[in-house]
């Protein structure tokens, strides 16, 4: 009996969290696709029924169209071949990624995983006990001496943490052992200072490359979209709440003349700064590189995001990873997707 209710309750909670997601991802894409309607990117009700027969054939239901009429109203146009942000979260991201989603939650794993210069991690909080990058455990005494010999300012990264949330500047001369019991979970990184052609973005907050790689059912990871991650003036840290994204040439390192805030209002530059047309991520071959390594030797998530910083000295620096958000590659650089076999897509 007692067996039966935990069976009865486990499945109504998983049933309240599915439909908590399906109302959220619903409601994120018609918002979005008001904004751009307001901002002239009306579409026309052929393309909404090209949309609502598009998701029901392809993906089982009529709830994911907003998400496809989204896509439609940033290009431009629609394109066959989409995926809706809705059905990738509700549907294909436990199939493709599963557990290994939320590997990236622990700092702490990432020499488990990757050897590459482009790790910045100096040193890791885990229940208690303070890891260097060699996975060996060191008294706080010497974890502060290390972390102060780093520089007068260092980055903090929470565990769990996710969009932005979690990060925080610290001054070394501020730590002591208090603080670090106080940090909880996380990682110690080196503050990165950007390459002088990511600056010019106008934000203290450190522009972002984001590389999206994806695996097959067998062969090598393949690079699927690319953009940048540029803050809001002010800001220490990009935000997703209030980002401004913009697709990059992923072999040339071209920015696109347009990208998009997180509630997709166009832009064409940064606030107070340069236009994106005619300017480019450097060190872009690298990054690729990079991104193609880095899930070469985590063979696990079959999508994953890579956030990259490019330093002042022009190196590529890995600052976190993650299984990630699909809607603004698919908006602007998609299809990503086919050729995979993945439900839904050719």
């Amino acid at each position: 009996m007692r067996a039966g209710l935990k069976t009865v309750a486990k499945a109504t909670i998983a049933s309240l969290k599915l439909n908590e997601l399906r109302w959220r991802k619903r409601r994120e894409a018609e918002a979005g696709l008001r904004v751009l309607e307001a901002h002239g990117r009306k579409i026309t009700e052929a393309t909404r029924q090209r949309a609502r027969e598009a998701a029901k054939q392809s993906f089982g239901h009529e709830r994911h169209a907003p998400w496809l009429m989204l896509y439609a109203a940033a290009r431009g146009g629609y394109q066959d071949g989409w995926l809706p942000e809705s059905f990738y979260a509700e549907s294909l991201m436990p199939q493709v990624n599963g557990i290994a989603h939320h590997l990236c939650r622990v700092q702490a794993t990432n020499p488990i995983f990757f050897d590459s210069p482009a790790i910045c991690d100096l040193l890791y909080l885990l229940n208690g006990r303070i890891l260097t990058p060699q996975q060996v455990a060191i008294a706080p005494s010497e974890a502060l001496e290390r972390l102060r010999a780093s520089g007068e300012m260092l980055v903090f990264k929470a565990d769990h943490s996710a969009f932005g949330k979690g990060v925080q500047s610290v001054a070394t001369r501020d730590l002591d052992l208090a603080t670090l019991n106080g940090l909880g979970n996380g990682v110690f990184q080196t503050l990165l200072r950007p390459h002088p052609e990511l600056a010019r973005f106008g934000t203290p907050a450190l522009a972002t490359l984001r590389i999206a790689t994806v695996l097959g059912e067998i062969g090598a990871p393949q690079i699927r979209a690319s953009y940048l991650k540029i803050g809001q003036p002010g800001q220490a840290h990009v935000l997703a709440r209030d980002q401004l994204r913009v697709a990059v040439d992923w072999e040339s390192g071209e920015l696109a003349p347009e990208g998009f805030h997180a509630d997709w209002r166009p832009a064409t530059g940064a606030q107070g700064a340069d236009r994106f047309a005619g300017n480019r991520v450097p060190a872009i071959t690298e990054a690729v590189a990079t991104a193609l390594e880095l899930h070469r030797q985590l063979p696990l998530a079959r999508f994953i995001c890579w956030d990259f910083a490019i330093d002042e000295a022009e190196r590529v620096r890995l600052l976190e990873w993650e299984g990630g958000v699909i809607s603004f590659a698919e908006a602007t650089q998609g299809p990503c997707f086919q050729g995979l076999g993945w439900p839904g897509l050719a």
